[in-house]
């Protein structure tokens, strides 16, 4: 298969393994063409980490054991300070869930009768919204403070009696 093939079906992502260590090989090689050179860098690093990969991990640097235990705590810390942000985020979404669930319920179930209505009256510190509760009301409070009609004539009777 051609050279030029087998990088299409690279980038298209329809080579085997095989057919991708032959491209790996062929870049590493050192007798690519010039028209090819810009994928050197890309196979030779790709042929480096699968080298490593294959390889134990005897070829990498040996680490210090206080480095390790250093690494160990980091990552401990790392992960309290998730947790801590993720129950964070817990608490916050349940107390908001619960504020939205408070003023739907006020919405939808007003605690003031006068909440929800443009004709009310407030009378003694309750509101009404029934006009025929609030004609009886007014009837009676007017009948309280209404004067008898033989008051009034009393009274004119003494007020002529004194100019006299």
């Amino acid at each position: 298969m051609n050279i030029d093939e087998l990088l299409n079906r690279y980038f298209e992502g329809e080579t085997s393994s095989e057919e991708e260590r032959e491209l790996r090989a062929f870049f590493t090689s050192g007798n690519v063409p010039d028209r090819l050179a810009v994928y050197t860098p890309m196979f030779a690093y790709l042929e480096e980490e699968s080298r490593k990969v294959r390889q134990p991990d005897e070829a990498l640097i040996p680490i210090d054991e206080d480095i390790l235990s250093m690494l160990d705590a980091e990552k401990v810390e790392e992960k309290k300070a998730f947790t801590l942000r993720s129950v964070l985020y817990l608490v916050s979404g349940i107390a908001a869930s619960f504020l939205l669930l408070l003023g739907l319920n006020h919405l939808l179930n007003p605690v003031d009768p006068c909440f929800c209505s443009d004709n009310y009256v407030v009378i003694n510190g309750r509101c009404y919204t029934d006009i025929h509760k609030v004609r009886s009301m007014a009837l009676e409070a007017l009948q309280e403070v209404a004067t008898p009609a033989d008051e009034y004539v009393d009274d004119l009777r003494s007020l002529f009696d004194d100019n006299e």
